[in-house]
């Protein structure tokens, strides 16, 4: 898939989600309340939209590419939703329990520990790789 068809459904899932929690929101909002829709209820829309879509995305099977790029977008789409969903305590926690510098932390935390499973993976592959190889010449010279 090119990249323009895949930014196109990405783009469809987006407006998708962000319409369908926007009925629900407005529905329930109708039957609940006599209020309006704050503007901080769509911006959480948006923000629950953007989650939704970029977990889809990350969860998504993507056949077409290698298999090194799709657990890079893999990586990338699932920490770009946690980011989302830290922008939303950040924003709208009850009580205000997140503040810019603990969402930092938690930011930082999540790419170093993304970044420290990637490279571990990688150099247990490759170790693993090299002893089934280092069997398989093995077997096959016994078995000659």
């Amino acid at each position: 898939m090119k990249f323009i068809g895949y930014l196109k459904n990405s783009l469809k899932d987006f407006f998708i989600s962000s319409g369908f929690l926007m009925i629900l929101i407005t529905t329930i909002s109708a039957i609940y309340s006599k209020e309006t829709i704050e503007t901080s209820q769509l911006f959480q829309i948006m923000l629950f939209s953007l989650a939704y879509v970029f977990f889809k995305l990350a969860f998504i099977n993507k056949n077409d590419i290698n298999k090194k790029v799709r657990l890079i977008t893999f990586n990338v789409f699932l920490t770009l939703s946690e980011l989302m969903i830290l922008l939303w305590l950040l924003f709208f926690s009850p009580g205000k329990v997140m503040n810019i510098n603990l969402l930092l932390a938690y930011i930082f935390a999540l790419v170093i520990v993304k970044f420290l499973v990637y490279t571990m993976m990688s150099i247990n592959g490759e170790r693993e790789a090299k002893l089934i190889n280092k069997k398989l010449i093995q077997y096959k010279s016994e078995k000659d």
